[in-house]
């Protein structure tokens, strides 16, 4: 992925900047303190042993300050075949 700072908006050209998306309803997360937002693949399947799905890669999220655009990007250095 390229460098954050160096990030334009696809609409409007404008620069994006790095921003968290942050779930108010999570369960795992106690306080305003974020964590990373990570995707799967739509054939995972839960652990029998822990229910959870097995994580692909992670996301990051930019928003442009000129028209207000947020682009979601998921890192595929991270994503597993």
């Amino acid at each position: 992925m390229t460098d954050e700072a160096t990030k334009t908006c696809i609409e409007c050209q404008g620069l994006m900047s790095p921003i968290i998306i942050m779930d108010r309803f999570h369960r795992e997360s106690y306080g305003p303190s974020p964590y990373s937002l990570s995707y799967r693949r739509p054939e995972d399947s839960r652990s029998f042993w822990t229910g959870k799905f097995p994580t692909a890669g992670t996301v990051r999220a930019f928003l442009c300050g000129e028209c207000g655009r947020i682009a979601i990007y998921g890192d595929v250095s991270d994503a597993q075949p």
